[in-house]
């Protein structure tokens, strides 16, 4: 009996291991370098939008040099306040200081992907499970943690528990990287977080001022990427005008926005 399934199906053609890994780690790293290879901001955003920006004469930022500008406005907010280091959740915010994104829209209503940057050290990428190649391209993350999340939709009645033990790693980091500076930045944090962190000695203050604060001075590459941007938008809107008939509802119309904006890139 054949039981490869119809024909056509995906399950008759899948390869569970297409080849023989000399161990479960070199596994781990080849599948690692190949998800790697295939992020978004590795990939890069289509020939589409390549060519409307060929068009309209705007370079290519140098997005290397882009990273390592906006980690340093941030080392520059926490030395000129006087913290050891910043704790960010919010997702716009991580992606400003690591360039690396994972479930934007999910982790923005659940605090579990996080960072901590120090002013003087590492910066250390709290995320999910077999998530470390979603930074890989970054080059300004040194290290990837599995995260700690004790929201209550993950951590219920264990929630002390794993608010103790996320604690614990941070205040070990600021005790290795702070120089005896105990004082440390975080943008969103729940009340038992607070708490935890005094216990163990640390105090904290606003983040968001020093993320928006870090954000006021744009650099040449930013400008490029936000010039890259507009003409990506205004192309999108375009096509959207060009959808715009009688009895068209305003979903449909919508649509070939968020259409327009993704094919590139956005």
């Amino acid at each position: 009996m054949d039981n490869a399934g119809p024909k056509g199906s995906f399950g008759r053609h899948r390869k569970i291991m297409p080849f023989e890994a000399d161990s479960i780690e070199a596994l781990r790293d080849a599948s690692r370098q190949k998800a790697a290879s295939l992020n978004q901001h590795v990939l890069g955003y289509g020939a589409q939008a390549e060519a409307e920006w060929a068009a309209a004469g705007i370079a290519a930022p140098d997005l290397a040099a882009m990273r390592q500008y906006r980690l340093e406005r941030i080392r520059a907010e926490l030395r000129r306040r006087g913290y050891a280091g910043a704790v960010l959740y919010d997702p716009v915010n991580i992606r400003y200081a690591t360039d690396s994104t994972n479930m934007q829209l999910w982790v923005a209503h659940n605090p579990t992907r996080h960072c901590f940057v120090a002013a003087e050290g590492p910066v250390v990428l709290f995320d999910y499970f077999s998530c470390e190649h979603l930074s890989d391209h970054s080059g300004v993350v040194d290290e990837v943690r599995p995260a700690v999340s004790w929201m209550y939709l993950y951590g219920g009645e264990l929630t002390e528990q794993k608010v103790r033990r996320w604690a614990a790693g941070i205040a070990d980091l600021v005790k290795e990287h702070g120089g005896g500076n105990s004082r440390i930045a975080v943008d969103h944090i729940n009340p038992e977080g607070v708490e935890e962190l005094a216990r163990l000695g640390i105090s904290i203050d606003n983040g968001e001022a020093v993320m928006e604060n870090a954000r006021l001075i744009k650099s040449p590459d930013e400008i490029l990427a936000m010039r890259r941007a507009i003409v990506a938008c205004e192309a999108a809107m375009g096509e959207m005008e060009q959808a715009l008939k009688p009895g068209t509802s305003e979903n449909e119309l919508w649509a070939e926005l968020h259409r327009g904006n993704i094919a590139r890139g956005g």
